[in-house]
């Protein structure tokens, strides 16, 4: 039987032989729950099994067809594990074998967040074990960002996206009003962690909630509600496009 949750932290693990899958996952976790703690994540699946062992996650993310080592051989080598298991793949045929695997739930990707939701909370009804979801009541966070008199406060979900201007950051608000401070984007990033913010290029960091839409050409760019293009590093595009569901559709 899985360990039973403590303080209502959920302790997971993600094993996918591509980055961006993981990531995305990710993000998607963390959108949806709180206290999500991540005790294991790996694109290596080879190298997972003493970490599972060790490490006792709670529930596993897990990837079918990998190089080296399926998840399903995966699996086998973990006779007693401690952990439930989701799969998350792009093939719709394994899903009869995933279910003789005793996994309790099969997600096809591009994972949507709907099905993700569902399936978490399916499996934290048959644990009983409460777990606090993020709301919009939840979400509606301020900051502080140092001004030349002093501190502003402001709401977190007003924030469209910031730019770097060498050791001064813009942050621009969807009202339409600009803050510049006396940061780096990386200290600004910092700062925005929590709240699940983009660093789509080293120019930029993005509220992943004001993206419009993703245009593959020139190099790749996001359209942001206001209009703005922010361009996009070739590192995050499957994430950017993982967000959007279209990874099958951009191919």
């Amino acid at each position: 039987m899985p360990s039973k949750l403590q303080r209502n932290r959920m302790k997971i693990a993600i094993i996918d032989d591509e980055l961006h899958c993981v990531e995305s996952l990710l993000f998607h976790l963390n959108r949806l729950f709180q206290d999500v703690e991540v005790v294991y994540k790996s694109t290596r699946p080879k190298e997972a099994v003493d970490a599972l062992l060790r490490l006792k996650p709670d529930l596993l993310f897990l990837d079918i067809e990998m190089p080296g080592i399926s998840g399903f051989e995966l699996l086998k080598k973990m006779e007693r594990r401690t952990f439930d298991v989701i799969f998350t793949t792009a093939y719709s045929q394994y899903a009869i074998q995933a279910f003789k695997a005793q996994a309790i739930n099969y997600l096809l990707k591009p994972i949507d967040e709907t099905e993700l939701q569902e399936a978490v909370l399916q499996w934290m009804s048959r644990k009983r074990v409460p777990l606090s979801r993020n709301g919009p009541e939840q979400r509606q966070n301020k900051i502080a960002v140092p001004t030349a008199d002093g501190l502003e406060f402001i709401e977190v979900d007003q924030v469209m996206y910031c730019q770097s201007q060498n050791n001064y950051s813009h942050i621009y608000l969807k009202e339409g009003r600009e803050i510049l401070i006396s940061k780096t984007l990386k200290e600004v990033e910092l700062a925005f962690e929590k709240f699940r913010f983009i660093r789509t290029h080293q120019s930029f960091l993005v509220n992943p909630d004001h993206m419009q839409k993703y245009v593959r050409h020139d190099g790749g760019y996001l359209v942001m509600k206001d209009g703005k293009e922010i361009p996009v590093s070739k590192g995050k595009r499957d994430l950017i496009t993982g967000l959007f569901g279209a990874i099958r559709r951009l191919r």
